[in-house]
């Protein structure tokens, strides 16, 4: 059930930043074109279905599969953006971001291939006072940093307001595995904390694009999203990680800075 629920990630990142692709494309047609009437319109509303439906497919994908195999799948997704790009809005591919692909692929296999978990999760596995002890000072902290940054004139803002962004999406996925749970109220519970954590994710990925270029808060949101997800799921759902897959980890996050650091061209659909 493992290697099912991998399939499934990958379709779900695939289609998250194909969509996002899409929009892009969209939406430099409409600067063209002036018009709302215009085909890109239709076009940037298929993409925003992609971009929608990855929620469920992905929340899929973690019913069946620990998050730190599917986490990690949102550096593929960055690699299907990057291709998009390349092949349909013909933007040019650094040879650095071709390391950072290179550095994905090799870290998702390695997390993919040494992962110690089953699919399963049970009651026993949930341990919710030592989620609750580590991710609210988390989310206190951030908003305290952003507060702060407000006040210096949002020094570091973008930066912060994605490591943000990135907070709640790991939340958000850590939410989704904890529907597995064969429990009625856990399921309800956090059915509810996945829709809320997905509208605070949105919010908060849209802010930090307003005050910092693309390849400050793609990174910081992706590479926050990633970790803090596998850390919650070690704390919080009795999940267990060896070694290696924590180099496989890391590489991967090397990889999605190299990749969307070093792309000049990415604008802000978010």
């Amino acid at each position: 059930m493992v290697i099912f629920g991998l399939i499934i990630g990958i379709i779900a990142y695939v289609m998250l930043y194909l969509g996002k692709g899409i929009q892009k494309y969209a939406i430099e047609g409409l600067k063209i074109d002036k018009s709302i009437k215009s085909k890109h319109s239709g076009i940037w509303i298929f993409g925003l279905v992609l971009t929608s439906t990855y929620m469920f497919i992905q929340w899929l994908a973690l019913l069946f599969a620990p998050i730190n195999i599917i986490a990690p799948l949102g550096g593929i997704g960055l690699i299907v953006l990057v291709l998009f790009s390349y092949y349909i809005l013909h933007e040019e591919i650094y040879k650095i971001q071709i390391l950072g692909v290179i550095l994905i692929i090799v870290g998702t296999t390695i997390v993919t291939i040494f992962n110690p978990n089953t699919g399963e999760i049970s009651l026993g596995d949930l341990s919710l006072p030592l989620l609750i002890a580590f991710s609210l000072p988390v989310i206190i902290v951030e908003i305290i940093a952003i507060t702060i940054s407000k006040l210096k004139g949002y020094i570091f803002g973008g930066l912060i307001i994605g490591i943000t962004a990135g907070t709640f999406n790991a939340l958000q996925t850590v939410a989704k595995r904890i529907t597995a749970v064969p429990d009625p109220f856990i399921t309800i519970s956090f059915t509810f904390i996945t829709f809320l954590t997905a509208i605070l994710t949105l919010i908060f990925t849209q802010y930090s694009f307003t005050k910092a270029k693309a390849n400050v808060a793609v990174p910081s949101y992706t590479s926050t999203s990633i970790s803090l997800a596998v850390i919650l799921s070690l704390i919080g759902l009795n999940e267990e990680i060896i070694l290696i897959q924590v180099f496989g980890i890391v590489i991967v996050i090397i990889g999605v800075i190299l990749v969307s650091v070093f792309n000049k061209e990415i604008k802000r659909e978010g």
